[in-house]
């Protein structure tokens, strides 16, 4: 946890379906000559019982110094007895923590707290040899509520470098070798970004608390802009703040398909991907697929199977710059109410949240969410948006490819989240984001089930080097059933690259089906 001094119609979009060891070891502490004072430093906290996390945290305001740890090893909500006066931080740690498997570091302006013997107990803090790839990992959750944070966004931003977190809030970030990257900057909407030195983020898993950012309305100069036109300048300058100029996007992109709350199928890939200028409406993106694996778990009871079609193309049309969906197109504006919420950071720019719904005269389904739409330059940062709920059964064939008449089929919940970042002065699509929620039942049966289909693409990394279209036999089709494509698996491969670390669910899956994996690898 890393601690803050201060605390706190639908014809565009459519993702079709086809119903196809700890060892104990005393409290150590590893630090250079010139931060040893600050474990001597006398600290005081008045009598009280409390929590770990909440004993941290004063001595934290007191010594204006970051504690960094994993939570659960900690066990920061352990309630404890505290009494401590004028004695050293280091004694006042000892009392508080009161566990001889716990090791310290002092880093910078941070002090980690890890558990002992891990592999970096012997081995001097930020020397790595100039090949050495370092891949670093965290937990980014609230700092009032420790809930995770789906989607924070961690990188290095000088050098277009970046991850997403999971709905779990952890992330896995590779980073090149190169000694001089000593720090990534974590993110989240709402929240006051922070900058976390690397060291800091290879003891583990490390939960990186991000504190809610309150905007003042003194900070700011308000456009007094109707929220209506706000969307249509920002659609307007689209041609200005959107890359004019091809890139190459290094990408993650994954999906799976949930059955009463288990795995039925889940598969992953690397692509690059041919972005064309966003000035260009009608040029392609292409995609080059360089790796993908899937992973099936559907037993022979099964009746059921489900397949999610065109999540790729899905994930490309969802550049919500390029391609206008309703909300954003001149010619559906005046089907949508549009509202001027609150003011948000994002990526440390502050943003204005632009509401919208469509208007009650519109029977057919379109959509409602959230526009971000940076206040400087007027740039859309991203969008969370969804299918109308009170018109989502009307669009059940827009999604089904394929019907049984075993079966009757009903939408719930059909959602998107799109985000852009900035690269060389432009934007770029960097994280898109579907979950759509149906329930099924067999004929003549009472009780629907449910089943969740997702599908997501993060942008790692963008390059505006020597950017050409692919020769068309190295395109990897997009509107298909990616799931059904051919693979090869190689983990040394895939150690290589920045992916989307999978959720609990996810994982317990992969382990559940790690034999077959490695049986079909064999075969191959």
């Amino acid at each position: 946890m890393i601690k803050a001094r201060h605390s706190a119609p639908t014809n565009k979009l459519k993702s079709v379906i086809a119903l196809l060891l700890l060892l104990h070891a005393p409290i150590s502490y590893v630090f250079s000559q010139e931060q040893h004072n600050i474990l001597q430093k006398k600290v005081t906290l008045t009598p009280q019982r409390t929590t770990i996390f909440k004993a941290l945290n004063q001595l934290s305001d007191s010594i204006g110094y970051f504690f960094a740890y994993d939570s659960k090893a900690v066990q920061s909500d352990r309630v404890i007895s505290v009494s401590i006066k004028g004695v050293s931080l280091k004694n006042a740690l000892e009392q508080i923590l009161n566990d001889t498997t716990l090791r310290i570091r002092v880093t910078d302006s941070h002090i980690l707290i890890y558990p002992g013997h891990t592999k970096h107990d012997t081995l001097q803090v930020g020397m790595r040899t100039a090949h050495e790839k370092v891949t670093i990992k965290g937990r980014v959750v609230d700092a009032s509520t420790m809930k995770p944070l789906p989607f924070a966004t961690v990188g290095v931003p000088d050098i277009g470098l970046g991850n997403v977190a999971n709905l779990d809030g952890l992330f896995v970030l590779a980073l090149p070798a190169d000694t001089s990257i000593t720090a990534v900057t974590i993110s989240h909407i709402g929240y006051k970004s922070k900058k976390i030195p690397i060291s800091i983020l290879q003891e583990g898993t490390i939960d990186i608390l991000l504190d809610i950012n309150y905007i003042s309305i003194q900070e700011v100069v308000i456009r007094n802009i109707e929220p209506s036109n706000l969307v249509k300048e920002a659609v307007r300058k689209i041609p200005s703040n959107f890359s004019q100029n091809p890139l190459y996007l290094m990408s993650f992109y994954r999906e799976g398909v949930l059955m009463n709350k288990k795995y039925q199928n889940y598969s992953e890939a690397i692509f690059q991907i041919y972005k064309a200028p966003y000035s260009n409406s009608h040029a392609s993106d292409q995609v080059k697929l360089l790796k993908s694996r899937r992973l099936q778990n559907i037993e022979q009871t099964d009746t059921l199977s489900i397949k999610l079609k065109a999540g790729v193309h899905s994930s490309l049309v969802l550049d919500i710059a390029k391609n206008l969906p309703t909300f954003l197109d001149k010619e559906s504006w005046d089907k949508y109410n549009y509202f001027k919420s609150d003011i948000v950071t994002i990526d440390n720019k502050t943003a204005y949240q632009v509401y919208f719904a469509q208007n009650s005269s519109t029977n057919y389904p379109l959509f409602t969410g959230v526009i971000y739409i940076d206040m400087e330059s007027l740039a859309i940062l991203g969008a969370d948006f969804e299918v109308t709920p009170k018109h989502i059964a009307k669009v059940t064939s827009n999604y089904l490819h394929k019907r049984s008449w075993m079966y009757r089929i009903k939408p719930i919940q059909i959602k998107y989240s799109v985000r852009y970042k900035e690269f060389n002065h432009k934007y770029y699509i960097s994280h898109v984001r579907g979950d759509l929620d149906f329930r099924y039942r067999k004929r003549r049966n009472l009780f629907y089930n449910p089943f969740h289909l997702f599908f997501e693409l993060m942008v790692s990394q963008p390059s505006s080097e020597n950017v050409e279209k692919f020769n068309p036999k190295e395109t990897t089709t997009t509107n298909s059933i990616f799931f059904d494509t051919s693979y090869e698996y190689d983990q040394e491969f895939w150690s290589g690259f920045n992916y989307i670390s999978p959720e609990q669910s996810v994982f317990d899956a992969l382990n559940q089906i790690n034999a077959k994996i490695e049986k079909i690898t064999h075969k191959e």
